[in-house]
Order: structure tokens, then C-alpha cells, then sequence
């Protein structure tokens, strides 16, 4: 299973792959949301995890144009610190929503769980 994780906390994102590839799960990570746009356009995910925000752009614009340009079908979760961000990213189409600070082992249950209904 093909997963991308993008936040432009480079530091959250080396720890996240090193906690996922020790799960089994494999994770391909970016710190850029046009970056992301580009990856999601060649490759195939089944789930993306996206913070909400970003510098360049926010995880719910990706949910929205991922989910538009037909690149992307599978499953989406998104991270924000603000509670307020749930509402909005669940009508852009994610399929979770979680708050940071993130727990490692709680995102890899949920990505696990979401692949279950892939």
C-alpha cells in the first residue's frame, strides 16, 4: 500500500516514516504542497495524510483538488491543531480528521483501519 504523508514540519515527517516503516507500513513523505500535487498526480496512494496548514497550502485545497482532478480515490486524513479546521475538511471530502500533538501509534491504527475498507 502506497501512503504519503505531507507537512512542512520536516522533523515530524522523518520521525513519522521511521514510526511507520517499524509498523510495516511504508511512507513516502513531502514537506511541500505543490510538491504533493505533483506526487499525487504520477503515483498512486491509498491514503494521504496532510496537515491542514501549511506555507504554501492548506491539506484541505489538496483533499479538494486531489479529489476533483480524479487523482485520487483512496482514503484522506487530515492533522490540525484547531478543532474548528473538522467540519471543513470532512466536506472537502476527508475521510478523518486528527488533532495534533499527533500520537504515532494512534495515526498508524487509524491508516491501518482505512486500508481495511480500501
Amino acid at each position: 500500500m502506497n501512503i504519503l504523508y505531507v507537512d512542512d514540519e520536516q522533523d515530524l515527517l522523518e520521525l513519522a516514516k521511521t514510526f511507520f516503516e517499524d509498523e510495516g507500513l511504508k511512507l513516502d513523505t513531502c514537506a511541500d504542497f505543490q510538491e504533493a500535487l505533483a506526487l499525487i498526480r504520477i503515483k498512486n496512494f491509498h491514503l494521504i495524510i496532510a496537515d491542514v496548514r501549511m506555507p504554501t497550502g492548506t491539506g484541505i485545497d489538496l483533499v479538494k483538488i486531489a479529489r476533483s482532478e480524479n487523482q485520487f480515490s483512496g482514503k484522506f486524513i487530515l492533522v490540525s491543531g484547531d478543532l474548528k479546521s473538522g467540519a471543513e475538511g470532512k466536506s472537502a471530502g476527508a475521510d478523518l480528521m486528527m488533532t495534533k500533538p499527533l500520537d504515532f501509534f494512534d495515526l498508524s491504527q487509524a491508516v491501518k483501519r482505512l486500508l481495511q475498507d480500501e
